[in-house]
């Protein structure tokens, strides 16, 4: 029974012993039990030592764990209990240091003779309340803030969503409608091109055959030459004849000029010889044309036939020859059988679209529809690209930034004004000059856990013998978008520290982020 109450009062000891560890959090007390021969095995299981040598200002365990109230083991935290307030860790080598701890507002950490700190935990409890009430009630209306933004930003996505869908279907027709237009041009353009070959060709036949009648003219000429002569010759010169002595007189005069006129037609004949080869010329040309499929561009005149004209302009001449020798009454005779050959080709032609011709008045309109149609096609394809680009954006987790996009905000930090645009420029303007230096053009999210909220901007003007510019903006939450201060820790690469709605987040986020950030030591000697 002795043994009995003494093993009960050992035990009691032992976990009294325990529980009042210095620098150990209670939740983890158990961990700090001896065994029952008085022994403990280090957190690490690397070594057992004495339990008497927990705290006893010398470093056993590798780990450390075996000095949490000490500074004896560098690699150790101390347990700040700050009752009234929130608990916290510091570094082992702050405790017994001569300096009180914000982390440590129970001024636990500090028991020697160095200096004494008073317990502020309820005053540091009570502050700390407040600003989280004020944090809270800025969060909530950051938050709504940003709630306003996500809508803003989803109507704006789904407006280009219904955008590229209009877009896409109106492409579809606008298109269709673009390739019946290049088919119907293509077929004006064949047609027009059978046309032009056709005509050459009529052109060329009409010159042959002006020149075929020509010769067969002139060989009539030199025929009824031989007559008149032969009758000259063999006429009864007793018998007095008038009709023939005025033939004779006439071929008399006649002979006089009828070898320089003869070179003359003989001269306008190689001369219609040289526009026939012209024509041929041509009609290769628009073969090959027709063969390569060449589109021809249209004068907005009137084209002018130049081998008709001079076709024209030589058969007036040889009439006009032909009429100053021919005798009268062969001249009547002669001039309305080349006459009516002439003013044949001088008829109009009338078009027959249906049978396969075209005129270049409906060439030129078709060109015409199929540009604009063109046109329109290509317009909607550079708007269903825009569109696609801007759905493209990250905008952040729920779309925030879509609607900051290029909103701007600045900060005069004396010497200079600093200006961010987000996801787009940043600047800093001189306030002795207004000259603008420009720092960098936003290329990316660079946050660790919040992604968001670290915007790098890069690629701004050199320095002077030294790296381009560049600006990192870490945001925090605010009802407003504003700059706080800007800082340039490293030659021309420039901080900002900013407030945005965008940003906020949850209650519960921002209370779990407080509180890992009161068990991060604070206080750390240089």
């Amino acid at each position: 029974m002795v043994a009995l109450k003494l093993s009960c009062i050992l035990a009691a000891v032992t976990l009294v012993s325990a529980s009042n560890i210095r620098g150990v959090d209670p939740e983890k007390y158990d961990l700090y039990n001896p065994s029952r021969d008085g022994q403990w095995t280090c957190l690490d299981g690397s070594k057992v030592i004495s339990h008497n040598a927990i705290n006893d200002d010398y470093c056993d365990c590798p780990d450390g764990s075996d000095e949490p109230g000490t500074s004896a083991c560098p690699n150790s935290l101390f347990y700040c209990v700050n009752e009234g307030h929130i608990p916290a860790y510091i570094k082992s080598y702050a405790v017994n240091d001569g300096v009180c701890d914000e982390a440590c507002c129970d001024g636990s950490d500090e028991t020697s003779s160095l200096i004494h700190c008073p317990n502020r935990c309820k005053e540091v409890g009570e502050t700390y309340r407040e600003q989280q009430a004020n944090l809270k009630q800025s969060t909530q209306a950051g938050l709504a803030a940003k709630a306003q933004l996500i809508t803003e930003a989803q109507d704006q996505i789904t407006q280009w969503e219904e955008q590229e869908t209009i877009l896409q279907d109106e492409i579809i027709l606008k298109k269709s409608n673009m390739l019946k237009l290049q088919r119907e041009l293509n077929i004006l353009e064949s047609k027009s091109t059978t046309n032009k070959k056709a005509k050459c060709q009529s052109d060329g036949l009409d010159v042959a055959t002006l020149k075929h009648d020509i010769v067969i003219l002139q060989k009539e000429l030199d025929g009824l030459k031989d007559i008149l002569a032969e009758m000259k010759v063999k006429h009864n010169h007793n018998f007095h004849d008038m009709a023939v002595k005025s033939a004779i007189f006439g071929y008399d005069e006649f002979m006089t000029r009828y070898e320089s006129m003869k070179a003359n037609i003989e001269q306008d004949l190689a001369h219609i010889d040289a526009e026939v080869s012209v024509q041929e010329e041509i009609e290769e040309e628009l073969a090959e044309e027709e063969g390569e499929e060449t589109v021809v561009e249209e004068s907005t005149e009137e084209p002018v036939d130049e081998g008709k004209k001079h076709i024209h302009t030589l058969a007036d001449t040889l009439l006009e020859k032909l009429e100053s020798i021919l005798p009268t009454k062969y001249k009547n005779t002669v001039m309305d059988a080349l006459i009516p050959l002439l003013k044949k080709d001088e008829q109009p032609k009338e078009n027959n679209f249906d049978g396969g011709i075209s005129n270049e008045a409906d060439v030129e309109n078709a060109r015409k529809l199929f540009q604009n149609a063109e046109n329109e096609v290509n317009s909607l394809n550079s708007e269903l690209e825009k569109v696609k680009q801007d759905l493209a954006v990250d905008y952040g987790k729920d779309k925030e930034w879509l609607k900051l996009k290029d909103v701007c905000v600045e900060k005069d930090e004396g010497e200079y004004t600093y200006s961010l645009c987000f996801l787009g420029d940043a600047y800093q303007k001189s306030n002795k000059d207004s000259t603008r230096t420009f720092l960098g053009k936003f290329e990316k999210f660079d946050g660790d856990k919040d992604l968001y909220k670290v915007h790098v901007h890069t690629h701004g003007t050199r320095c002077w013998n030294g790296p381009e510019r560049s600006v990192k903006a870490k945001i925090e939450c605010g009802l407003k978008n504003e700059i706080l201060e800007v800082s340039e820790p490293e030659k021309c690469e420039y901080h900002y520290r900013m407030l945005s709605p965008a940003v906020c987040q949850s209650d519960d986020k921002v209370q779990q982020q407080q509180t890992e950030k009161s068990f991060i030591p604070i206080h750390e000697e240089l």
